[in-house]
């Protein structure tokens, strides 16, 4: 994926699993991370730029996602922001909910509720840098579990984004790609797009290449949770909307073993 054209992007593995992001505004210079995962890679990656990093924005409140914060903060004295649900593990400085608008220099986010993998979990969109951080509500070809929501609310989350242009770029909480495109083809093995890139996906797996970015036209295309309205995977599922395929999937998601 390309880089927004306002921005400059680095992805790179924090955890086991988790993507470790940081943004920075061309114009301003100003670079934010995406979540705290842990503070050391952050740190690092930052300084392999040559970046200050001066914020910090949290998509919601679980542990993998703000455990670091308190010692970011600490290393880089920079702004954390982030929902009122990831106040006991984060030290916020500023609490942002539904429709409220972070710049970070010249470029905006605006701030969506977007709950149903967790209560407080937000998604930071900028339509003007065609950027999107998502969390744990999409992943590539997946989405999150249910953790104290319902399939209905991830569902309204998940079409909000899907809702996005095509050319949007998603970046995600976690890389997940390799069982998530198992899941994909076993759905729906006559999807050629799926087909494809399941085979990517086993590729880039076997060489340990780090996949926690994508965008909304390719999740269309290949992820079963944005395609559970697809006429022809209701029927292969025996669902009469989507709403219902798409519980349908997360059910069996759950359970997969494939």
């Amino acid at each position: 994926m390309q880089p927004p054209a306002s921005l400059e992007l680095q992805i790179f593995r924090t955890l086991s699993d988790n993507c470790g992001a940081l943004i920075r505004d061309r114009a301003s210079g100003l670079c934010a991370a995406v979540d705290a995962p842990e503070a050391s890679p952050i740190v690092e990656a930052a300084k392999a730029r040559g970046w200050t990093i001066s914020h910090l924005f949290i998509t919601h409140e679980h542990g993998d996602h703000v455990e670091g914060a308190a010692a970011l903060k600490a290393a880089t004295a920079c702004t954390v922001i982030g929902p009122a649900q990831a106040g006991p593990g984060a030290p916020l400085d500023r609490v942002v909910a539904e429709g409220d608008e972070v710049r970070l220099g010249e470029t905006p986010f605006r701030i969506w509720a977007t709950p149903g993998h967790s209560p407080g979990h937000v998604t930071w969109v900028s339509t003007a840098a065609k950027l999107a951080l998502v969390g744990d509500v999409v992943f590539v070809m997946g989405c999150g579990r249910l953790s104290g929501d319902t399939a209905a609310q991830l569902w309204r989350s998940l079409s909000r984004i899907a809702a996005l242009d095509d050319d949007v770029t998603l970046v995600t909480g976690h890389d997940y790609t390799f069982g998530n495109a198992r899941f994909a083809a076993a759905m729906e093995p006559g999807n050629a797009a799926v087909m494809a890139r399941t085979a990517e996906a086993e590729r880039r797996a076997a060489s340990r290449d780090f996949w926690a970015v994508t965008s909304v036209g390719e999740e269309k295309a290949t992820n079963p949770f944005f395609r559970a309205g697809d006429p022809a995977l209701m029927a292969r599922l025996g669902d009469s909307d989507a709403g219902a395929a798409f519980a349908h999937l997360r059910e069996l998601k759950n359970g997969f073993r494939g």
